[in-house]
């Protein structure tokens, strides 16, 4: 398929956004399919980036040598043998090959010093890349049983902002996010927190070293939260 593009919009920051591999019952023959909720490509553009969406199996080097920044976008649990942990009985739909080149992808775009935003799973996955480490299932880990929501459903929540962090640059010292997820960042890793929830939980990092390196627990692009894409796009340029 040849896709047109404007001339006009290869001036504008490339943001590539990943995808996610799905089996699903396409005109009955079980088809893989990539798929990426519509809301993130459409809050790049409204933020004047030009989404380009990234899929597993391309080469990580070459993916992110097209791009002027990164998006890890949520989805699917994370392995646990991705940082040396069994598995728990809740933990499902796991995708090891699709952990590995987004870590890659993670790996390539700090060398090359590109601005990264990682989104739920991708907020994981960044503590993962980093070192760190998660709790597999919120529901049975206290204090945590009642967080937010999971399954397909949302709930909403504020979290605590720290003063002075990139974050409180973009956000201030405290929002309200949405939350559907059952698994979160227990250690950090070498990143650094910038924000928790009531309960304590980790819900955003970020790696002060850099221009802008930063993930956050919550969807920003279902919220139409535009400051933190805004804020990405404007590190791209």
């Amino acid at each position: 398929m040849l896709v047109l593009i404007e001339r006009a919009d290869w001036m504008k920051p490339r943001i590539g956004i990943t995808s996610s591999v799905n089996k699903r019952d396409y005109e009955s023959d079980g088809r893989d399919v990539v798929m990426l909720p519509w809301n993130y490509p459409s809050i790049v553009e409204e933020c004047g980036g030009l989404p380009l969406i990234l899929s597993e199996g391309g080469d990580p080097e070459a993916c992110v040598g097209a791009v002027d920044a990164l998006i890890i976008a949520g989805g699917r649990d994370i392995d646990p043998a991705t940082y040396g942990r069994a598995p728990v009985p809740e933990t499902n739909d796991v995708r090891p090959s699709q952990d590995m080149w987004e870590l890659a992808l993670i790996d390539s775009a700090k060398k090359r010093g590109l601005p990264i935003l990682g989104i739920c799973r991708g907020h994981q996955l960044m503590a993962v890349s980093y070192g760190g480490f998660l709790h597999q299932h919120l529901p049975t880990t206290p204090p945590y049983e009642k967080h937010g929501a999971w399954g397909g459903k949302w709930s909403k929540h504020e979290v605590s902002i720290v003063p002075e962090s990139k974050l409180s640059e973009i956000l201030g010292l405290s929002s309200n996010v949405n939350s559907a997820h059952h698994q979160g960042v227990s250690d950090p890793g070498s990143l650094e927190v910038n924000a928790r929830s009531e309960d304590g939980l980790i819900e955003g990092l970020e790696d002060p070293s850099r221009k802008f390196v930063m993930s956050v627990q919550w969807h920003p692009e279902a919220l139409g939260q535009k400051s933190i894409v805004s804020a990405l796009v404007r590190a791209a340029i």
